[in-house]
């Protein structure tokens, strides 16, 4: 049972609000002030407060302001009209928990009060693993859990490999939509002509092809949180529909008639500038202001101090244990490379490399086990380390890698021939190059000559291969 506080200058609405909390088995009071609110908040410290935003004579800004420093850690919802989701936002960032649309139905009002509850609590909620206590990543993770239970839409915006699909679940699974479905969508890979259909779903004979009719992923979330990754890809057609469906909350399937009402939550996600493409037109503005009633920025891998050993060694232990593999550790000097690499893929990158190493070694990840791109940061993360053009070439580095490859597909992954020549090739390519640059006789000039390529070609892929320019010495 909560002591939960009413404060509303409706009696009418109090009543029934105390009648529908003390069914559920909790103990309500019910106030018409503001100056009531701060008093009974003081003398009976409740466990949540139901707070109207337009209370007259001191408004629910002013009480929400008042009355958080008193109660620090207690969940405030508060009560607003359909047409104040803005302000609604505002007060979610001055302190309030979440808030209610007005007119509410009961079962919206008591799931909220509910999940706010059960997190005041701390039950635990079935989550995907985030690691991370660097303090960048302790930050994005406090404002993901923080947004997490009010039903607004939230923008992920973050680097390839940074984890934004993660973080949306770790969303959905705290939300008070956690027992409603999570339904992922890449838009990067959906064909154009395909995405209304995608989303909206399609009757039968909507299209050449439509041999049935097909439920969309709009619809498919109903009750739960919708994931679109990749959002920077759309057409602006798209964006348009997508946007009335958003603010109509309703969508007709295509070659269809009926309408569907929506009660899903939108989680989008992006690396792109949106704002640069808003100024090309390339993205709609109102669109951009719809998904992103809050926006959440992922800090890239090599901005989170501490972070790449932890989530190293939690890789280890757990493709060691997926492969069966008698590993057990990673080394300090392995860990040290780990830690002195850029990690233009974040997390991504890590994982496979880590997996990699642990298909590689024996008993503990060591150095060799690495790729070539991390053994070239030798010399300056390992003191006395030695690059020899034999280790950055990788006698064992690509034969190796191309094992793991093989070894992944006869694990049930797929086999390309072609594209696993064109990697090996690249390897070879990169891993030549960084030898040759470590070594200080190679001018850039030499490197060309003797590599058979002009020097033009050989700077594009320095640049390509993140390797920087050679030393221009004449020989």
């Amino acid at each position: 049972m909560a002591k939960i506080l009413i404060v509303d200058d409706e009696r009418a609405l109090g009543t029934v609000v105390s009648a529908l909390l003390e069914r559920r088995g909790h103990e309500s009071q019910w106030v018409g002030s503001g100056a009531a609110a701060l008093e009974a908040v003081a003398a009976r410290r409740p466990d949540l407060v139901l707070l109207d935003l337009n209370l007259g004579c001191m408004d629910g800004m002013e009480v929400l302001r008042r009355m958080r420093p008193a109660a620090p850690d207690m969940p405030i919802v508060m009560l607003t009209g359909n047409g104040s989701v803005p302000v609604a936002v505002e007060a979610m960032k001055r302190g309030a928990t979440d808030f209610v649309l007005k007119p509410f139905d009961n079962r919206s009002l008591l799931d909220t009060v509910d999940a706010l509850l059960a997190m005041r609590r701390g039950d635990p909620a079935e989550g995907p693993l985030l690691l991370g206590e660097s303090p960048a990543f302790r930050e994005a993770m406090d404002r993901a859990l923080r947004f997490a239970v009010p039903n607004i839409n939230v923008l992920l915006l973050g680097e390839t490999g940074t984890g934004k699909e993660l973080f949306a679940r770790a969303i959905h699974a705290a939300s008070k939509r956690r027992n409603g479905p999570f339904v992922a969508v890449d838009c990067s890979v959906m064909p154009e002509g395909l995405i209304e259909s995608e989303l909206f779903g399609h009757e039968r004979g909507a299209y050449t092809g439509a041999t049935s009719a097909r439920q969309g992923h709009l619809e498919a979330a109903q009750g739960g949180t919708l994931f679109l990754d990749e959002i920077g890809n759309w057409p602006l057609d798209f964006q348009a529909k997508l946007l009335r469906v958003l603010q109509a909350r309703k969508l007709e399937r295509l070659g269809g008639r009926e309408t569907v009402s929506l009660d899903v939550r939108v989680v989008s996600a992006t690396n792109a500038d949106l704002a640069e493409a808003i100024r090309l037109g390339r993205f709609r503005q109102d669109l951009y202001y719809r998904l992103q009633e809050i926006t959440i920025a992922l800090p890239p891998l090599r901005d989170r101090e501490g972070d790449v050993r932890r989530i190293a060694r939690h890789f280890v232990t757990t493709y060691a244990a997926r492969f069966g593999s008698p590993v057990t550790d990673i080394s300090e000097e392995a860990l040290r490379l780990l830690e002195a690499h850029s990690w233009p893929g974040n997390v991504r990158e890590l994982e496979n490399v880590v997996k990699g190493a642990v298909v590689l070694a024996e008993k503990v990840v060591e150095p060799e086990h690495l790729p070539p791109e991390i053994l070239a940061n030798a010399p300056s993360a390992v003191p006395g380390a030695v690059l020899p053009i034999e280790a950055a070439v990788g006698a064992h580095g690509t034969a190796d890698r191309l094992t793991f490859q093989i070894e992944m597909g006869l694990r049930g992954a797929s086999l390309d021939l072609k594209a696993m020549g064109a990697e090996a090739a690249e390897k070879v390519e990169r891993s030549l190059l960084s030898a040759l640059l470590h070594d200080q006789r190679w001018s850039r000039t030499r490197m060309a000559r003797a590599l058979g390529v002009d020097p033009k070609t050989l700077r594009s892929k320095l640049r390509r291969y993140g390797l920087g320019e050679a030393v221009e010495l004449e020989d």
